[in-house]
């Protein structure tokens, strides 16, 4: 089974960005914010939600 949490390592990965533009992504774009916060952990789902979606190019 896979785990439905991220790790931001994990995230910046996937969406090939880092930690100012992950912040950008969740202010402008709609990126989902994280369920856990120390350490920083985001639902997989979501993620990949909002990437199928359109990410960036999305309708917020």
């Amino acid at each position: 089974m896979i785990n439905d949490l991220m790790s931001k390592e994990e995230v910046f990965s996937r969406i090939g960005k880092k930690e100012t533009a992950l912040w950008r992504l969740r202010k402008h774009h709609g990126f989902p914010e994280p369920v856990l916060s120390h350490p920083a952990r985001f639902s997989r789902a979501a993620v990949e939600k909002w990437i199928a979606e359109g990410g960036i190019n999305r309708a917020v």
